[in-house]
């Protein structure tokens, strides 16, 4: 191979390792929870070798969707002494069903939602159009868990939860119960009968008494 055509190949590697060493791209977490009505962000970070790499288009897609869900067109960024974006001027535009919901934060790439529904579930992919290159992050939502701040009154629980043991010894002191007051009624009008009949003697004696 000729000095000539070693040269061509060793520039063409170094265009292909500064167009993907441009931008680092890193994903913090590849999977991500979510509640109903709640808001979450899908977070990304990146970073700059220099300001040629401006401008930069960043994109989110929804599954396999053809429709862009946002997108952002970052004009120009301060970049920290490590290449950290910060203070940019960009122009986003997101797509009509997301519109209101969805943010593209440009300092950073990473995708704010908002009003989550279960149907937002699913994977979501972002792209850094001058690397070339998509990474995916799973986003799941969940159902809001109620809980009243202001509980009613205790339910009685039904006596089979206890057990029908439990049962039979509430069932036994109820009929105890019944059996004493049975006697204590039956005794009270035992005692009352002498009591008429003694009444009753008094008013013959005392007729027997009257003058004929």
């Amino acid at each position: 191979m000729s000095s000539l055509q070693g040269c061509c190949t060793l520039c063409s590697i170094l265009l292909l390792l500064g167009g993907n060493l441009g931008v680092l791209v890193e994903i913090r977490q590849d999977s991500v929870n979510g509640t109903v009505g709640q808001s979450v962000l899908l977070p990304v970070s990146y970073t700059l070798s220099s300001a040629s790499g401006f401008p930069l288009v960043i994109f989110w897609m929804f599954h396999n969707s053809s429709d862009r869900l946002i997108s952002c067109a970052v004009q120009n960024c301060s970049l920290s002494a490590g290449g950290v974006p910060s203070d940019c001027s960009a122009k986003c535009f997101a797509h009509h069903t997301y519109r209101g919901r969805a943010e593209l934060f440009p300092q950073n790439g990473s995708l704010l939602l908002r009003d989550l529904q279960l149907r937002d579930s699913g994977v979501y992919r972002v792209t850094f159009r001058s690397s070339h290159q998509t990474w995916d992050i799973t986003l799941t939502v969940h159902e809001q868990c109620w809980i009243p701040e202001n509980p009613g009154p205790v339910t009685r629980v039904p006596c089979y939860v206890f057990g029908g043991y439990y049962c039979f010894i509430l069932l036994l002191l109820q009929l105890c119960w019944c059996r004493a007051k049975s006697r204590e009624a039956s005794n009270t009008g035992s005692r009352s009968v002498p009591r008429s009949e003694s009444g009753q003697s008094r008013l013959q004696h005392g007729a027997a008494l009257q003058p004929q």
